[in-house]
């Protein structure tokens, strides 16, 4: 009989654990042969040891409050039940069974790592890990399915948690993973053993991936051509994305957050794909026959940001001690020319790199990056290099590629010589520095904005920044810090609530803006940047109140920050936006998890100045909803939900889970959550795809605008919109739906247009404006935003009152203009009413100066009856004064409105004021216009669509010119069109029911 079969044997003969650690009968191949629940992974990474003068080590599953017991950092998510590993270096949270996040099915995955230091503050970087889970490829049924997680606890020598599953979509295959930690080690150790039950060969990616989410961490790897920059994934052919590397490092895009590294044990690299989604990492694929397994081994490693250096470091000190490979530190100054150090403002990097051919500047597409250095506060840096594959370091040295304010210097630098070694002072250019002061009126100091642009449109393209070349936002010229970070952010500051704000600025002329919100007038100067010296400017920026009606509260019902899986944006700084740009009421909906500011506001002291409506936005990750003919399952879509009751002992801070469920079930499930009746909300409901995942339901089920919902459910066309959940709730019990969301004129148009189909079909709900802002700079805070009708007031907040008019249809959409509109004795609202033959729609349109208002538009029907043009509206004299708000008033009679509509017929209203809307053409005839005048010859045809992808059809208007009335605007929200819309009136003419008046 040969070990194994002896081990198995012995093993099927005992009836009692010998154990207290819960190893079981594990044979000499651990779980290799399957899991028969008492097998357990050997230790991973046996070679590798540490040591340290003060060893800690402890296990535990988190219970009770969890005041002092979650890591720092937005992104920390434990729950009561998780378990925590923690050692003098680190500290990993693992979630519960009955937790999961995101993509993984279950718990059992990574969720929480931070970096421990000595001392009073046991971590020292905040938690930026979204999280960490197991798969074999890229479709749902390739995660692992948790079901079982054991505690071995062997302290002091090691502690771990064994996680026992199954591929989600193989039962038969069972996966074990040891995450296992030691005294004095940087991270954690992982082995994942897995072991093919099934019937059939199978080519399988036993891998870690790693969730980033688009807007925070960057992945890194040292491959030629890429470091951060990586190809666009195609999930149609992911194989073509596959590479090899030596590790995996991972760069926060926020100051005080943590990197991260992983490195193979079993394998001399790892391979895998990488965006800014997503990477996963592991053993290269294999086919599997039945019976047979494989195996994984890695250590993934936590250290302190900025950059990726000290997460390298510790990457490169496991490979030295796995396999020998010698490694040199170089180690050095960054300076100005009068020796003082760069500082952190000015946002220096260091990329290292290998290169591929002789020249100096050789192409990034060449390079093979090895490390990124991110200097100390003093100047000083070191950081550890790999050992070179060329046996003379002087003919190939390494280069070194020094970046300031998110863009590259001229010159190249060669690090010469062998072994470690101290490099000449690497001297910098100066820079210029900005102060500005924002005042009102009265020179009383005032939250808000300042946004920067050149005046000439030459300079954009040589103060254009970026994070080595990612996240290169349009607007980001100047660049003056990451564009997801915290302020500064791209090319926008806020100021500090003295008013003030310092700014390191790339040399040139620049108009200054000051700006509040669009309710508040708008300041701008210009300022010429020298290197070296400092300019000052006070700007003046007063609030308008005569805009909005007594009564009327402004409201961004979508708006995320950093506990958004996408988002990098500080709790302190979205706080500040709130009253920096004027919004009254927030709805916080950040993804998957409950949040509500209230540490940053009272911090602040503005709680006087803001209501917060605790929520979350569900988001499907998970792919399951797989209509009649659908090519690979998709997820249902987006929902907002305000007010959810908040605790942050629960997983989620107590939202259920939310994935899995079409989106009747989902109502069903998140509504016991609410803080009284609530609100849903659908968001952008023609989103398209996210990494294979569509972010609107209406581009989920195809949604012909023109076509009819039937009343009888269907798994495919409209009908899927009426399938009821097992309590009878069906997709359009929702209360809103989103109208406008950002400033994209294409999104505008589509959105606009579903409503107005439902509207036209009896589906009536009210229309809502947001900016769905996840940065300082991308999206901006309150543009739009929702004017929120009924006689409100922050002094006096009532938050069931105020959601029943959000509910009713009481508001107005706007990013600008602000539209006063009564029919007879009635605003804009969801509930029919009969009004006299006689009436008349008064009307009051109102717009800070430097808003333009050029158009009014009155819909019937979903048909613009009636327009006023620009030679009708008023102009205010200068666009940065406070004169000329009132833009027209006037009325109409309501029988000039509904002049077509047949006497008989019923009908809805609804007017619109700002620009005129984007001309564009439907050409794939599916009811929604997608090309615009593209090639700007004054025709949409079809040479606008010669060379362009499909969803490069519609050409979002770029930045104006400086003599355009939109150019301010749009530089302080970028891609701004001035528009505002009402909601509907719904009118009965017969006073007999209202009845819609159909497609």
């Amino acid at each position: 009989m040969n070990r194994r079969r002896m081990d198995l044997a012995i093993c099927s003969l005992l009836t009692l654990a010998v154990f207290a650690s819960m190893r079981g009968c594990a044979t000499a191949d651990g779980c290799m042969g399957g899991d028969d629940g008492r097998c357990v992974p050997r230790s991973p990474c046996e070679t590798l040891a540490y040591t340290c003068s003060a060893p800690e080590l402890s296990i535990r599953r988190l219970s009770g409050s969890l005041a002092t017991e979650r890591s720092e950092g937005l992104d920390a998510l434990a729950a009561t039940g998780d378990y925590v590993l923690e050692n003098d270096r680190a500290r990993l949270v693992i979630d519960a069974l009955d937790a999961p996040h995101y993509l993984a099915p279950t718990g059992g995955t990574l969720l929480d790592l931070v970096p421990r230091g000595p001392g009073a503050r046991p971590t020292r970087s905040d938690d930026e890990l979204n999280q960490i889970f197991q798969a074999t490829g890229i479709l749902p049924g390739d995660a692992v399915r948790a079901t079982r997680i054991e505690i071995d606890d062997h302290s002091p020598t090691y502690v771990a948690a064994i996680v026992r599953g199954t591929l989600e979509g193989r039962p038969r295959t069972t996966v074990v993973t040891r995450y296992e930690m030691r005294p004095c080690e940087p991270g954690v150790r992982v082995r994942t053993e897995l072991f093919h039950g099934g019937r059939e060969p199978e080519t399988f990616f036993l891998s870690d991936a790693h969730y980033f989410g688009g807007r925070e961490s960057i992945p890194f790897i040292p491959s030629r051509g890429r470091g951060f920059l990586h190809p666009d994934l195609d999930l149609a052919e992911l194989g073509k994305s596959f590479t090899d590397s030596a590790f995996l490092a991972v760069r926060p895009e926020r100051e005080g957050a943590a990197a991260y590294a992983e490195v193979a044990c079993s394998t001399n690299g790892l391979s895998g794909f990488h965006s800014t989604s997503i990477s996963a990492v592991g053993a290269p694929r294999a086919i599997v026959l039945p019976g047979d397994s494989l195996a994984f081994e890695r250590f993934v490693l936590v250290a302190d940001g900025p950059g990726v250096s000290r997460a390298v470091d510790l990457a490169l000190e496991v490979r030295e001690k796995l396999r020998g490979e010698r490694t040199s530190e170089i180690r050095g100054r960054v300076v100005h020319a009068d020796g003082s150090p760069v500082t952190p403002d000015e946002h220096p990097s260091l990329l290292v790199y290998e290169p591929g051919g002789g020249a100096l500047g050789d192409a990034p597409s060449e390079r093979t990056p090895w490390t990124e250095i991110v200097p100390e506060l003093d100047g000083s840096f070191r950081a550890r290099v790999p050992p070179k594959s060329a046996s003379d370091w002087t003919q190939t040295p390494f280069r070194l590629e020094v970046h300031v304010l998110g863009r590259p210097l001229r010159d190249v630098i060669a690090i010469s010589g062998s072994g470690d070694r101290t490099l000449p002072d690497i001297v910098v250019p100066d820079v210029g520095r900005l102060e500005v002061r924002l005042v009102d009126g009265a020179g009383k100091p005032v939250l808000g904005e300042v946004v920067l642009t050149p005046t000439l449109d030459s300079l954009v393209a040589t103060t254009r920044g970026s994070t080595h070349g990612v996240f290169d936002e349009k607007q980001c010229a100047p660049w003056l810090g990451p564009a997801h970070g915290g302020s500064p952010a791209c090319n926008r500051a806020l100021v500090e609530q003295d008013g003030s704000v310092r700014l390191v600025v790339p040399e040139g002329r620049y108009f200054v803006y000051g700006t509040r919100g669009p309710f508040a007038t708008l300041a701008r100067t210009e300022v010429e940047i020298v290197r070296g010296a400092v300019a000052r400017q006070t700007l003046v920026v007063d609030d308008l109140p005569e805009l909005l009606p007594t009564g009327v509260l402004s409201a961004d019902f979508h708006v995320h920050a950093g506990a958004s899986f996408d988002s990098s944006l500080p709790e302190r700084d979205r706080a500040r936006s709130f009253v920096a740009t004027g919004v009254d009421v927030v709805a916080a909906t950040d993804h998957d998890v409950i949040t509500t500011y209230e540490k940053a506001i009272a911090a602040l002291g503005i709680g006087s100045r803001i209501r917060v409506l605790s929520g979350a936005e569900t988001t499907g990750h998970i792919l399951f909803y797989r209509p009649p003919g659908a090519d690979i399952p998709k997820v249902v879509g987006h929902y907002n939900f305000w007010p959810l009751r908040s605790d942050t002992s629960l997983p989620r801070n107590g939202l259920p889970w939310d994935e899995l469920l079409e989106p009747g079930a989902l109502f069903d499930k998140v509504s016991p959550a609410f803080v009284g009746r609530g609100v849903i909300q659908m968001n952008h409901p023609f989103a398209g795809s996210s990494f294979g995942r569509d972010e609107g339901f209406l581009t989920t089920i195809e949604y012909d605008v023109r076509k009819a919902v039937p009343s009888t459910p269907s798994e495919v066309g409209p009908g899927q919109l009426v399938r009821p959940s097992p309590s009878g709730r069906t997709a359009l019990d929702y209360h809103v739906q989103e109208v406008m969301n950002g400033t994209a004129t294409h999104q505008q148009s589509d959105y606009r247009l579903a409503w107005f189909s439902f509207l036209n079909q009896g589906i009536v709900r009210g229309g809502t404006a947001n900016s769905d802002s996840h940065t300082l700079a991308a999206e901006v805070l309150g543009y739009p935003r929702n004017l929120v009708f009924g006689g409100h007031s922050l002094a006096s907040f009532d938050t069931e009152r105020f959601d029943a008019d959000v509910r009713e249809g009481h508001m107005v959409g706007t990013n600008g203009p602000v539209i006063v509109a009564t029919l007879g004795d009635h605003g804009p609202g969801l509930a029919p009413f009969h009004p006299a033959e006689s009436a008349v729609l008064t009307l009051d349109v109102r717009a800070a100066p430097w808003i333009q208002v050029d158009e009014i538009r009155f819909v019937v029907n979903g048909r613009t009856v009636k327009t006023i043009g620009a030679a009708a509206l008023r102009k205010p004299p200068s666009p940065f004064g406070k004169e000329g708000l009132v833009r027209y008033q006037g009325t109409v009679p309501l029988a000039e409105l509904l002049a077509s509509v047949p006497t008989d017929k019923d009908a809805w209203i609804v007017v619109e004021a700002g620009l005129p809307l984007v001309a564009a053409r439907d050409f794939d005839l599916d009811g929604r216009p997608e090309t615009t005048d593209n090639n700007h010859d004054g025709v949409i045809d079809e040479r606008d669509r010669v060379g362009r992808e499909d969803d490069e059809l519609w050409e979002e208007p770029g930045r104006p010119r400086v003599d355009d009335p939109r150019f301010s605007a749009h530089i302080v929200a970028p891609g701004h069109w001035s528009t505002a819309f009402t909601n509907p009136w719904l009118i009965d003419r017969k006073g007999d029911g209202w009845t819609a008046p159909g497609l």
